[in-house]
C-alpha cells in the first residue's frame, strides 16, 4: 500500500492510470491467443476426422485386394 494515498498500488504499471491499460492489453493478447488455440483445436479435430476416413478407406481397399488376391491364387 502506498502510505500517502491509503490504497494499494497496481502491480502492472506503476500505480497510475497506465496500469489499467497494461492489464487491458494483456487481456486482449490473452483473448487473441485463446482464439488462436480454439482455431487450432478445430483444425486438429478436422484433421483427425480426415485421417480416420482415410484409414477406413485404406482398410476397405486392403480387404478388397486381399479378396482379389485369394481369388487369383
Amino acid at each position: 500500500m502506498s502510505a500517502a494515498e491509503g490504497r494499494p498500488r497496481c502491480r502492472w504499471g506503476g500505480g497510475g492510470s497506465g496500469g489499467g491499460e497494461a492489464v487491458l492489453r494483456a487481456r486482449a493478447e490473452a483473448a487473441g491467443y485463446r482464439r488462436l488455440l480454439r482455431a487450432r483445436a478445430a483444425e486438429v479435430e478436422a484433421l483427425r476426422g480426415a485421417v480416420g476416413a482415410l484409414h477406413r478407406q485404406l482398410e476397405g481397399l486392403r480387404d478388397r485386394r486381399s479378396g482379389e488376391l485369394a481369388k487369383y491364387q
